[in-house]
């Protein structure tokens, strides 16, 4: 009997292997970080791509705006924001800084998940903001995007000198890749903005992939979106399966997140033959806080399954199922067939395509979560099978395809790019 462990949560699950069983085992490239995490980023801002540096461009500001992640995404801002704050021409304090947390259509944080997220010292120095993407009094609108959809973002964008944003990239699965541009759009924008932007047809659309940036619609709207917004300056960073910074891209919004963009896809991507059943996780907390988080694992792991397969996805859920909406529009339909058909149509609504995309893949394929924290009888009224454990689960996908069943792992979920040989 072979072990293998999974990440869930902050912790990992153990799968048991019969002897002989034969698995495609779909990983990423092992990358140990060649410098410390402080020394990789801050290589990255002293020769920024396409763009002066810092430290030219606050000679002249006073205000300052830093936009960064939630903590939906393993942001390790406690390493990236003090750098940036010492890239300045000046002594941070010399300036007023603001962060604003990129929540985009997410609840606000606590004081105390900012304190976990940000460190102590940011979160007492400096002023830190939840974006609200509801409340119109903190919304200004910056015109008509060549879309037609009207950009409304968060109005301290506009009071100030210099906008920076840092985040992480991976790939995103509709959006191509994370980080960059998405820190304004969705990030900083208004609920109408970001319905019009994750639209059914853009969704729909067969270049709404991960790992796909050209010919994106969601992907060129939020570029535009963060020209029009002022958008300066980023630091991304790419991330190692223990969350290790392992390589940093800082400069130009557009030219550094491109750069960034290749190196997780030369990276992360893997050939892999399709398979019956597919064991997946959505690596680990905070990535599987939430079931609506865990839809990307699921719709990564259906680029891995056969049609008819079943996809084994380990996912802690803290939080639940997540967005009430998602909740709701998952339980409006007697099947995953008239679920799309739903989904696809318009109007917009919040979590609609969170659920579009689920319902993708649920028509064509049985998905197991392995999972104790929400109710059976809620999982089965939204097309969800439930395991207690990885080796119950396997056992369920095995009686649904058969002993001769073909099994591929693939521990770290959603960051992965699986491509298909067929």
């Amino acid at each position: 009997m072979r072990e293998i462990r999974l990440p869930f949560g902050q912790e990992t699950l153990p799968l048991h292997l019969p002897d002989g069983m034969v698995v495609q085992e779909i990983e990423a490239k092992c990358i140990e970080p060649g410098k410390t995490e402080q020394e990789i980023v801050r290589e990255a801002l002293e020769h920024p791509i396409g763009s002066p540096s810092l430290k030219e461009l606050t000679r002249s500001a006073k205000k300052i705006l830093i936009i960064t992640d939630d903590n939906t995404r393993p942001m390790p801002s406690r390493i990236t924001l003090p750098l940036i704050l010492n890239s300045f021409d000046r002594p941070a304090d010399q300036y007023e800084v603001t962060i604003l947390i990129a929540t985009g259509l997410h609840r606000s944080m606590t004081s105390q998940e900012q304190e976990e997220q940000l460190g102590e010292e940011i979160c007492r120095n400096y002023r830190v903001l939840n974006h609200n993407a509801r409340d119109g009094g903190q919304l200004i609108s910056l015109g008509k995007m060549s879309t037609g959809n009207e950009l409304v973002v968060n109005r301290v964008l506009k009071e100030q000198d210099l906008i920076l944003a840092e985040g992480f990239i991976e790939a995103h699965f509709f959006a191509g890749f994370s980080g960059g541009r998405k820190s304004i759009l969705p990030g900083v924008s208004g609920e109408a903005t970001i319905l019009r932007n994750h639209n059914p047809h853009n969704i729909a659309d067969r270049h709404s992939r991960g790992a796909c940036l050209e010919g994106n619609l969601i992907h060129q709207e939020c570029c535009e979106a963060a020209r029009l917004a002022g958008l300066g300056f980023i630091l991304n960073v790419a991330l190692n399966e223990r969350k290790q910074i392992v390589a940093a891209f800082a400069g130009d919004p557009a030219e550094a997140h491109e750069r960034g963009c290749e190196y997780v896809k030369n990276t992360m991507s893997v050939p892999v033959r399709r398979t019956d059943i597919v064991i997946t996780t959505n690596n680990g907390y905070p990535l599987d806080r939430n079931l609506y988080q865990v839809v990307k694992g699921i719709e990564v792991a259906g680029q891995a399954v056969k049609k008819g397969g079943v996809i084994v996805i380990a996912a802690e859920c803290r939080d639940g199922i997540g967005h009430e909406g998602f909740s709701r529009l998952l339980a409006s339909c007697c099947s995953p067939e008239e679920l799309y058909e739903k989904m696809s149509a318009y109007p917009v609504e919040v979590d609609k395509w969170q659920v579009q995309i689920l319902a993708r893949v649920l028509k064509d394929t049985h998905v197991i979560l392995v999972n104790r924290s929400i109710d059976t009888e809620v999982l089965k009224s939204i097309f969800l099978e439930q395991a207690p454990d990885l080796d119950a689960g396997l056992a369920m996908a095995m009686r649904l395809t058969g002993p001769e069943a073909a099994v591929s792992i693939m521990p770290e979920g959603p960051v992965m790019i699986p491509v298909a040989e067929d």
